[in-house]
């Protein structure tokens, strides 16, 4: 799939477009610092934006006001329970 950021006025969203992972427990979307979204550069320091919507589709998440993005350049799907990753992508800016 491809992870991006649509910026709207004021508003700013993460876009995860032909997006497909396995199911699992407590998995959510991390907004990583940094290009790595391997478990090391969760290590880096992440924002979590909340449980994935689905494991299959295009999805939305609204990114925090406060939200440096050059800080931040890579998406990872990350189950918390077992501290593993899904998967993982590098952002495009629109």
């Amino acid at each position: 799939g491809e992870a991006k950021i649509i910026e709207s006025g004021s508003q700013r969203v993460l876009r995860l477009d032909n997006f497909h992972t396995s199911n699992g427990p407590d998995v959510s979307v991390y907004l990583v610092k940094g290009s790595d979204s391997s478990s090391e550069g969760v290590k880096n320091g992440f924002i979590d934006l909340g449980p994935i919507k689905g494991n299959i589709g295009g999805q939305n998440y609204t990114l925090p006001a406060n939200v440096d993005l050059d800080e931040y350049d890579a998406v990872a799907i990350w189950c918390k329970r077992f501290s593993v990753g899904f998967g993982g992508a590098t952002l495009k800016s629109l």
